[in-house]
Order: C-alpha cells, then sequence, then structure tokens
C-alpha cells in the first residue's frame, strides 16, 4: 500500500442493551483499497474479547484507539471514522463523485497519525517541499 493515503474507517453501533453497545469494524480502506486483513487482525490482537472474526470493540475509545494502531502501522498521516448512521445522513447529500469521497472527511471523526505530524514539522521538510 501506498504511503501518506487517509485512510477510512465504517462502523456500525450493535445494541446490546438498554445502556451497553459495541462497536462492529465493517470496513477500513483508503484510495488505494481495503487494508489487508492480516493487518487489521494483527492489531485487534490487543483488543479482542469475543470470540467471533468480527473486529468488536467494547468502547468507542478503544474503536479509535485500533484506528490510531492501524494508522500508525500502514504509515498514514490521518484515519477517519465514521458510524453507517452518519454514513447514510453523507450518502444523502451527496450528488457526485466528488461528494462521496468526502463523506468521511465532512461527516468522521479525524485521528491524526503524531508519528506522521513529526515527520511534516521537519525543518528540512519545511525547506525542500
Amino acid at each position: 500500500m501506498r504511503n501518506n493515503l487517509n485512510l477510512n474507517c465504517l462502523y456500525k453501533v450493535v445494541e446490546k442493551g438498554e445502556d451497553e453497545a459495541q462497536y462492529e469494524v465493517l470496513m477500513f480502506f483508503s484510495d488505494a483499497g481495503e487494508i489487508h486483513t492480516n493487518t487489521l487482525s494483527n492489531v485487534y490482537q490487543a483488543y479482542r474479547f469475543h470470540n467471533k472474526d468480527a473486529y468488536l470493540f467494547k468502547t468507542h475509545d478503544d474503536l479509535g484507539q485500533f484506528a490510531l494502531d492501524i494508522c500508525k502501522e500502514v504509515q498514514a498521516p490521518e484515519v477517519f471514522i465514521l458510524s453507517t448512521q452518519d454514513y447514510n445522513i453523507g450518502l444523502d447529500t451527496c450528488s457526485d463523485i466528488r461528494g462521496f469521497r468526502e463523506i468521511f472527511r465532512r461527516y468522521g471523526n479525524i485521528i491524526e497519525n503524531p508519528d506522521q505530524s513529526k515527520k511534516k514539522n521537519n525543518i528540512f521538510n519545511k525547506l525542500f517541499n
């Protein structure tokens, strides 16, 4: 996978009770395509609490940390996290392919990769870019 591509994570909320929910990752991809299953599975091992093949998380914070860990693993500058509910709202507002590509950016939560931010702020990068 090419470096410097923004990542997108689509998840759904799985209701478990009145005050209890889990978060399931449905898709994790960039402009270059889906993130390889081996990468997702290897990073997910630290979060695994369920025996299913799904990527389930107990809290939204765990989901965010997982997304950041994937971002670091593939050396992406940032990841956009979006629920299926917000994704559907975004779909209603877009009328062309450009709008479709911007759904995650407009409606998602962004998590920046601090490792990539350090590289951007390097004085030599500013001088030679």
